[in-house]
């Protein structure tokens, strides 16, 4: 049965060495009374439709016709290709044939094979061809298809050996992963579970039980069929339920797993039984039997990290099953450790500070001074999917950062007058404060935005250009790709199409969006006075400067009003916290219809910048405030 899977095939050299000048060599047809020139052309021949046999899904009858016994040799041919799992093959005749008196010719085969997740196996075999009636046939023997094979039961026997999979590293070069006992848990083929069964993997495993039966009624008898990989621990624990259910099956292994199930899952990713598109990410070595991993740094890094296999094949007597002797052998070479620049404590604290949440959450740490991510928490559920990364928000009044950095640019001060009032109308749109925040009248630009109030700095959006509130953000790296070795989102500030848009992009709403790692490099770039590239791997994320120094006056009034919202605006909930500076934000958000707002926060403490944001937060102070406060007092 064929085992390969698809994979471009190798054409065999059409050109017959030594029969150049003959008709054989061009497709054409070989005198018969030339017994050199027809052996020749038969070897060819069967060369060519071999090559077509171990195609993927290809079939050995044009082969095995080609042959004096069809049907067994047509068989064998089969058997050694399911043997080696050769996804591709190349046969090329070598020489002349060698004939002699008898009607009979023989002719040197170099065959390259592809090993389906090992490497390419080399051998020469001998064809060797008789006369069948008028007609010339390769002789039906083992050994045209491997030499020792001979026309008896001896076969070939591969076995694969995959190396430990390396450890993904913190900052500090400890291991973040290993390699862990697991259990992959499914059922029998068929219609052996129950309806029982599948409400079980439903229940406790949380896998689709309906889905599960449709796939294993779907599935070939006798077969596995694969549903979740768990810990073993896990497995250990559901055991005397669910291992007594009828049809469940288990199969044990190892898997490259962090010391809990929540430890930094969205960052580090996870591993499942290949696929389709994992397997073309894993690369030429990999197996459609292999874990490999399917998101995260476990995917980015998957060859990096699983190394490359080895392999022997065996020539084994048939009767006895004893090795005859090794015919091949391939040394695989051990994955490489991939360091990042996670701090494994402040990962932790983050993880700590988001676990009492009942709203999805997001932390992200990053190190001011160099753009690298110390810590990046998504809660308070398991997630593999990294919205601290990847989410895509309006950042609300977080963004007053950089709005407060356009118009110190354009001729306000830091003591500016800028009314604070209750409502504000741009050409027929009115904008309003957060409902917490009563109009105070005139004030400062520091204290709108220590107060964070709306419609002070929508009052200044005319004496921002169209295109104001795009170049500021770009002074913190934002709308920039961001080039990390795992998908991250660097935020977008359009420049907007008229003057309701720039007033709502001044709050940080309208079409600006950036995700909490773009907003905890806002945070870094005030602290560190220069916006830096984020980097998470050493080495393969792009490091260094992300934009221009920020103006030394700009940097210095920023610090001053971040620190000022904390010892007397609307982040003074830190106040105990250190030497903090921070941004409070509340953006409005439309879900099916509603209004609803995200609670944000930005802020910094020494040369550790940080961005929190709760979705569904009632502001910025009350829903992500606790959770900075909480952070912050896990370290120094």
């Amino acid at each position: 049965m064929k085992r390969t899977t698809a994979v471009v095939c190798l054409s065999s050299l059409l050109i017959t060495a030594g029969c150049s000048d003959s008709k054989s060599g061009d497709g054409g047809k070989a005198d018969p009374n030339d017994e050199k020139q027809a052996s020749a052309q038969v070897v060819k021949q069967f060369a060519d439709a071999w090559v077509k046999a171990w195609a993927p899904e290809g079939k050995p009858t044009e082969a095995a016709a080609l042959t004096d016994n069809p049907t067994a040799f047509g068989k064998r041919l089969d058997d050694v290709d399911s043997a080696l799992v050769a996804s591709t093959v190349t046969v090329v005749p070598q020489g002349d044939a060698k004939c002699s008196d008898d009607a009979t010719c023989t002719q040197e085969l170099a065959v390259e094979a592809q090993l389906r997740g090992i490497g390419t196996m080399k051998w020469t075999s001998t064809a060797t061809a008789v006369k069948v009636g008028d007609a010339w046939k390769v002789k039906a023997a083992g050994d045209t298809i491997y030499p020792g094979l001979g026309d008896g039961t001896n076969y070939l026997k591969r076995v694969r050996t995959l190396p430990a999979r390396a450890s993904i590293q913190d900052r500090h070069g400890a291991a973040l992963t290993s390699n862990r006992p697991v259990v992959i848990v499914g059922v029998a083929s068929g219609t052996a579970a129950t309806a029982a069964t599948y409400a079980a993997f439903t229940k406790n495993l949380d896998v689709d039980g309906a889905k599960l039966a449709k796939r294993a009624k779907a599935a070939p008898a006798g077969q596995f069929v694969d549903a979740i990989t768990i810990r073993a621990d896990q497995w250990e624990k559901l055991r005397p339920t669910m291992g007594k259910l009828p049809g469940v099956l288990t199969m044990g292994g190892t898997q490259s797993l962090a010391a809990t199930p929540t430890f930094a899952r969205s960052l580090l990713g996870s591993m499942k039984l290949a696929n389709e598109d994992t397997l073309k990410n894993a690369g030429p070595t990999a197996s459609a039997q292999d874990q490999v991993g399917v998101n995260g740094l476990q995917y980015a890094f998957q060859q990096q990290l699983a190394g490359t296999p080895g392999g022997v094949v065996s020539l084994r007597d048939g009767k006895t099953k004893l090795t005859i002797k090794e015919v091949f052998t391939q040394k695989g070479t051990p994955g490489k450790p991939v360091k990042t620049t996670i701090d494994t404590k402040m990962q932790q604290a983050a993880e700590a500070a988001l676990a009492s949440q009942k709203l999805p959450a997001s932390l992200v740490a990053v190190q001011a001074s160099t753009g690298q991510i110390l810590a990046a928490a998504n809660g308070p559920d398991v997630t593999s999917y990294n919205r601290a990364f990847q989410g895509r928000y309006a950042p609300g009044s977080t963004f007053k950062t950089v709005t407060s950095a356009a118009l110190l640019s354009n001729g306000i001060t830091t003591n500016s007058s800028l009314p604070c009032t209750d409502t504000i109308n741009v050409f027929g749109k009115t904008f309003k404060n957060y409902d917490a925040l009563a109009a105070y009248g005139a004030g400062t630009l520091q204290k709108a935005f220590n107060q964070s109030c709306n419609t002070a700095f929508i009052s200044q959006h005319g004496r921002l250009q169209k295109d104001g509130m795009t170049k500021a953000a770009a002074m913190f790296g934002i709308g920039r790709d961001l080039e990390l070795s795992i998908p991250a989102y660097g935020g977008k500030v359009p420049a907007p199409k008229d003057d309701v848009e720039e007033a709502a992009s001044m709050i940080g709403q309208g079409t600006v969006t950036a995700s909490p790692l773009s907003i905890a490099l806002v945070g870094a770039t005030v602290a560190h006075g220069t916006a830096m590239k984020p980097v998470l791997v050493p080495g393969k994320d792009a490091a260094g400067t992300a934009a221009a120094p920020l103006p030394p006056a700009t940097a210095a009034a920023l610090r001053t009003f971040m620190r000022t919202t904390v010892t007397g605006g609307t982040a003074k909930l830190l106040a105990q916290s250190g030497t903090v500076g921070a941004k409070t934000g509340t953006a409005e958000v439309v879900t099916n219809g509603k209004v609803g707002t995200n609670g944000w926060m930005v802020g910094y403490r020494g040369d550790v910048a940080f961005a929190v944001i709760v979705e569904g937060g009632e502001s910025g102070g009350k829903a992500a405030g606790p959770i900075v406060k909480d952070f912050l007092s896990k370290f120094k």
